[in-house]
């Protein structure tokens, strides 16, 4: 089969990579969309730590099942989504829907052959049947939505005004499920004035570019005195890091998602005197998975004007795109050549 491999920091090739060898309760997928991660292109970059050449990329992907034991809960035929995080099945983690944070855990794009390729190895478990209509480019947007939805479930009890750090693929769909639960008003800050515009158009009361003069004296009056009840930094740089800080109100909540930079030093002491809780927000559980499912069908979470298709031969340029500063696309769902047509 053809896979876009990563080969090198800055170098992803498109070569004949071996065919997926099958075990038991494995799965055969015909990959139909995989859409590409901010991590995806921190990896490339040669930014991952657990990202070692020579690897298959993409964690987010959706097909055709080729393949599968008979008493699956798949069959073949049938258009779904990859989960594609392996547990090892036998910690309290896995066995209260918590594989996500199990220490023992695999990924595929990360640890495994991820779904940039024609054909990819899962188990049958981790194959989530797609909704009639939905077709394997919505298919391969639920793995970025379920990020979001555990992402903002983490502040179910924060509700009210809230900051989103940057609006790549991440932060708009926070936004927009931000929304739909009743967090308001909602500010999104954004360098970039297309994603900006996108994003008040997707519902922000204010989008503002913190590098301009006097961003800071219009989000202090935008939120009064007591500040953000809860900020979700979805871009995760030094610089992001430390305004989530200043933003939040004595007593809310920071949810630190953005893997932009490894290390940040806080003002611990202004963390404790004004009790602000921190906490880390990473992936997602099945049953997040599935609902996520459920609200691309339900059309709760809007794609249009910021999801774009490419060939999955085109990788290395489309990498390369999305790597500088501010990049003209903003999500990517890349399309492997197939011998029979994806029926989406």
């Amino acid at each position: 089969m053809k896979a876009l491999v990563y080969t090198q920091p800055r170098k992803v090739e498109y070569l004949d990579w071996p065919d997926p060898q099958l075990a038991a309760g494995d799965a055969l997928v015909r990959v139909g969309a995989v859409s590409l991660c901010g991590s995806d292109v921190h990896g490339w970059l040669g930014h991952s730590r657990g990202r070692v050449p020579p690897l298959v990329l993409g964690h987010e992907m959706a097909g055709v099942v080729e393949r599968v034991d008979r008493g699956e809960a798949v069959e073949p035929g049938q258009l779904v989504a990859v989960y594609p995080i392996i547990g090892c099945n036998r910690c309290s983690y896995c066995s209260s829907d918590q594989e996500y944070i199990c220490r023992r855990k695999r990924v595929l794009g990360l640890h495994e052959a991820g779904g940039c390729a024609q054909f990819l190895k899962a188990p049958a478990r981790n194959l989530y049947p797609l909704v009639n209509g939905m077709g394997t480019l919505l298919g391969s947007l639920v793995e970025p939505l379920s990020n979001a939805l555990h992402f903002v479930s983490l502040a179910e009890h924060d509700r009210g005004p809230c900051a989103v750090l940057g609006a790549g693929p991440i932060g708009l769909l926070i936004l927009q499920i931000a929304r739909s639960l009743a967090f308001q008003p909602i500010a999104i800050i954004e360098v970039n004035a297309r994603r900006s515009e996108l994003a008040r158009r997707l519902g922000a009361d204010m989008a503002l570019n913190p590098q301009e003069p006097g961003a800071a004296e219009r989000l202090e009056s935008f939120f009064g005195e007591d500040g953000c009840s809860v900020v979700f930094d979805a871009a995760g740089f030094s610089s992001t890091r430390q305004l989530a800080l200043k933003l939040a109100r004595s007593g809310g909540l920071v949810v630190l998602a953005g893997l932009g930079e490894a290390e940040t030093n806080f003002d611990c002491i202004e963390l404790i005197r004004r009790e602000v809780r921190v906490t880390g927000a990473y992936a997602y559980s099945r049953r997040q998975f599935q609902q996520a499912i459920e609200w691309i069908a339900g059309g709760r979470a809007s794609f249009d004007g910021w999801v774009s298709e490419a060939n999955l031969r085109d990788g290395q340029s489309i990498l390369e795109e999305l790597a500088q500063t501010k990049p003209e696309r903003i999500k990517v769902v890349l399309r492997p050549d197939q011998g029979l047509t994806i029926v989406d």
